[in-house]
């Protein structure tokens, strides 16, 4: 969207670039040789978080390399198969052997540029050899190959960005290197399909590239924040200077954080919403099971992606006071029951036990906003227990019922206990290995409590294990009165129905259109109202739903759109509208127009589900 970040989140004007390159308050009062530390500092830490992802990502190239092989086995010369497959496999072991060099080396900032090339070279032969297979193995009449080939470049880009984008000049060279080529030869055939291939491709290529951009500004700018937050603090213990000024130059940093990741969430919702609703489009047309396992992989990195950034924007907009708490009587045993569900798998998979001690009781709290205290508590418990187990249970204490998550894990030191709570600090994890997160759960378990009025203790001893507590003030039972309930759901698909899609991005406005077709609907695309009247003024009968973005170019609302095709047909057309910030202005105006509203990124299984909602009562 060209449109500034929603208000809610971001005060008007506020963009991303504006604050990617104003570097706040604290690093402008650094000296020159302080910014140039910094500087240094920030990019070894990026080159060092590259590094630390190579280990995740050499088993999934090593993967993608024998699935392959394996599919162009029996349509291609066996000596260009083993080729090709020696020379990736060595490209793999030559990465493998750089890591080791460098965990060796352990070089200082100085040194990290040389570094980051190193790896910059290898992402070119990367990208050089997985462009290859479409070159190499491509046969016109092999539809399948073709799709397992294209399945397998979208999956290993996608999983890219979120492993390499903190370095940008290695993310584009391989991204590049990797689709530029396929593009290329699909340009090469020349037939309408290939070159309508080759077109979602350089959309998606566009996609993948913003979103490695704004990725890498969340992190560049983290870092400096807490960077520059260090050498001030060493600065002000040097020179003796007042507390308030130092109190004064964090909340500043604070604000400047918050207001940048609520600009990033609106750049960065639009490009995953526009690849998840390419990758199910993509999935309506795979029919192998293996083809259809390596598009679900592509739809497994859209939600990885979400899941990254909306952990940091939770941050921001507890900061900014936009979470407001809505307290009830909440059921121990029910919240319980969802957690034992969920963790016990994942207990199992690292060979820990996890056991949970529950009791009939109800307190009063936000259940939304206490199961994701616990929720984080438990999943750092987890993270940090080599060995052993997780316990959780409860306790009456002083009127409240206290939550309690024990663990026999690494433990904490004492003089550690309070840094814990900081953002990106973790203790066990100095090779900054991106599965073990970014060091924020703690810091939205404080946050949070902090909010709710529940105190969090901890009690640890190194070697031994962990506990927290958080105590929260006990609630009464609710009359429950019966009622009969009727499920039903419609599998049936939209074969016939004309759908109008408006929205001024180019990308999504392409992917909303592929997905629906595959889904057997009839869509008008449009990217601004005046477009969508001209064309729905060419049928003889109105549309049977519109899907609207909600902000458009220059001031134009979907609602205002929306309205105007109901007026020109005289009908109540049903209506859901997309945005990327649901401000509760936005609700109450959806509320009273009867539209639904959906959050990018739409996840195309509730957008199908929705969709049949709003036409179960309309004649087909």
């Amino acid at each position: 969207m060209s449109t500034p970040a929603p208000e809610l989140l971001a005060p008007s004007g506020t963009t991303i670039e504006s604050l990617t390159r104003d570097r706040g308050d604290a690093a402008a009062r650094l000296s020159p040789e302080e910014q140039s530390a910094l500087d240094r500092e920030v990019l070894a830490t990026q080159i060092q978080m590259l590094y630390a992802n190579l280990g995740t990502a050499f088993g999934g190239q090593v993967l993608g390399t024998l699935l392959v092989a394996w599919a162009v086995m029996d349509t291609s010369p066996p000596w260009t198969v083993i080729t090709w497959f020696v020379l990736s496999m060595a490209n793999q072991i030559s990465r493998l052997l750089l890591l080791r060099s460098y965990r060796r080396t352990n070089p200082d900032p100085d040194a990290a540029p040389r570094w980051g090339r190193y790896w910059l070279v290898g992402a070119a032969v990367s990208g050089v050899l997985w462009s290859s297979t479409l070159w190499l193995f491509f046969s016109p009449a092999a539809a399948q190959q073709q799709i397992v080939l294209m399945s397998l470049l979208v999956s290993i880009c996608g999983v890219a960005a979120a492993l390499t984008s903190m370095h940008l000049a290695s993310y584009y060279t391989f991204l590049a290197a990797t689709l530029l080529p396929v593009i290329a030869r699909y340009v090469w055939e020349g037939s309408r399909d290939d070159l309508l291939i080759a077109f979602i491709i350089s959309v998606l290529m566009i996609a993948l590239w913003r979103v490695g951009k704004n990725f890498n500004a969340l992190i560049e700018r983290a870092l400096r924040s807490r960077y520059a937050n260090e050498v001030l603090s060493r600065r002000l213990e040097s020179q003796n200077v007042e507390l308030a000024q130092a109190r004064d130059r964090a909340d500043q940093a604070s604000r400047a954080k918050s207001q940048f990741f609520a600009a990033a969430s609106h750049d960065l919702r639009q490009p995953l919403h526009a690849m998840g609703l390419f990758a199910a489009a993509l999935s309506a047309k795979a029919h192998e099971p293996e083809v259809a396992n390596l598009v679900t992989s592509i739809s497994s990195s859209v939600e990885a992606l979400e899941g990254l950034f909306n952990e940091l924007l939770d941050i921001s907009k507890i900061d900014s006071g936009k979470v407001k708490p809505e307290v009830t009587d909440v059921s121990v045993s029910a919240l319980f029951d969802r957690l034992r569900m969920d963790f016990e798998p994942e207990a199992f998979e690292r060979g820990l036990v996890f056991r949970i001690r529950s009791r009939a009781a109800w307190v009063r709290s936000d259940p939304v906003l206490l199961e994701r205290i616990l929720r984080n508590l438990i999943s750092n418990a987890m993270r940090y227990t080599p060995q052993g187990g997780v316990l959780v249970s409860t306790r009456i204490r002083g009127g409240k019922l206290r939550f309690e998550v024990w663990d026999t894990g690494l433990g904490i030191a004492a003089e550690d206990q309070q840094r814990i709570f900081e953002e990106f600090v973790q203790l066990a994890n100095a090779e900054r290995d991106r599965r073990k997160g970014l060091g924020l759960g703690l810091s939205i378990v404080q946050r949070l409590a902090s909010l709710l009025g529940h105190p969090v203790q901890l009690a640890s001893r190194s070697g031994r294990g962990t506990v927290f507590r958080v105590d929260v003030p006990m609630g009464r039972a609710p009359v429950v009165r019966a009622t009969a309930v009727r499920s039903e759901r419609s599998q049936a698909d939209l074969g016939g129905r004309c759908i109008l899609v408006i929205d001024d991005e180019a990308s999504i406005v392409d992917g909303m259109g592929a997905l629906l077709g595959s889904w057997g609907a009839l869509t008008v695309l449009a990217s601004r109202g005046e477009e969508a009247l001209r064309k729905v003024s060419d049928r003889d009968a109105p549309p049977d739903l519109i899907i609207a973005d909600y902000q458009l170019r220059d001031g134009e609302v979907g609602p205002d759109v929306v309205a105007a095709v109901r007026r020109h047909f005289g009908r109540e057309i049903p209506a859901i509208l997309v945005t990327g910030s649901a401000t509760p202005e936005r609700l109450e105006q959806a509320k009273d127009l009867g539209h639904h509203l959906l959050l990018k990124p739409v996840m195309p299984a509730k957008l199908r589900t929705l969709i049949q909602f709003k036409l179960k009562e309309q004649p087909a």
